[in-house]
């Protein structure tokens, strides 16, 4: 039996996915068309919000500051009227209360997921969380995905004080699941916040390259590498094995 602690998003949680879904609804609602795709204000936007997120992640900085910007930064390279000061801080205020509301509950995820928790829960294995972001609305994707009975600790960058891959945030996890670095693994998407970040604290890591994954992030060695779900349990079974 081995602690296994998961990412959220780009692990479980398809993060682009999920912000298309998002942006081809406000897009519409919105009246955008003159101004591009959705397809293109959604990769905007994700562009921006991974340069914020980056930014309080490596000042340890809270999320308000990213929510202050990002859509503002957005309508600047999209070409959206602003108008007046005003205006701007109205249409910021309406969009991030659009996202706040909407985009938690879309539950895109990658094939093969649920049934590699389940295949890992039956064999005995403890499976956890580990995510920089707030609880709330993490929680509403780990429900919109249908996981939410998988996983016995749910750690966030929020109730620990402090982001991947910093060690605090490892450190309240395992300490909250009751669990041994050397019995635990660290599964994501981000070789920096999670393989460079589990190995800091003495866990074992699994690095999930996705095949529409982004370009990674720093260069490290993970025990192993998968880029299908379908494929992950026996891997890491024959992994903890060896």
């Amino acid at each position: 039996m081995a602690h296994l602690f998961f990412d959220l998003d780009r692990t479980l949680w398809h993060h682009e996915g999920n912000h298309k879904m998002f942006f081809k609804e406000l897009h519409a609602e919105l009246g955008w068309n003159s101004l591009g795709t959705s397809a293109q204000f959604a990769q905007c936007y994700l562009a921006i919000n991974d340069r914020l997120w980056d930014h309080i992640q490596d000042h340890n900085l809270g999320v308000e500051y990213v929510r202050a910007r990002r859509f503002a930064l957005l309508f600047g390279e999209m070409g959206v009227a602003q108008g007046s000061p005003k205006n701007l801080r109205e249409l910021v205020k309406d969009c991030e209360s659009r996202l706040k509301k909407r985009l938690p509950d879309l539950g895109q995820g990658y094939d093969g997921a649920e049934e590699a928790l389940k295949e890992l829960s039956r064999g005995g294995h403890r499976l956890h969380l580990i995510t920089n972001g707030v609880s709330e609305p993490q929680d509403r994707k780990v429900a919109a995905l249908g996981f939410s009975q998988f996983f016995t600790v749910r750690m966030t960058s929020d109730r620990a004080g402090s982001y991947k891959p910093s060690a605090g945030i490892f450190t309240a996890a395992l300490r909250e699941a009751g669990a041994q670095p050397q019995e635990s693994w660290m599964i994501g998407d981000s070789l920096l916040r999670d393989v460079l970040g589990g190995q800091a604290v003495g866990m074992r890591t699994a690095w999930f390259n996705a095949q529409d994954a982004i370009a990674p992030d720093a260069q490290a060695i993970p025990d192993l590498e998968f880029r299908d779900w379908r494929t992950f349990p026996d891997l890491l079974n024959r992994a903890i094995r060896q």
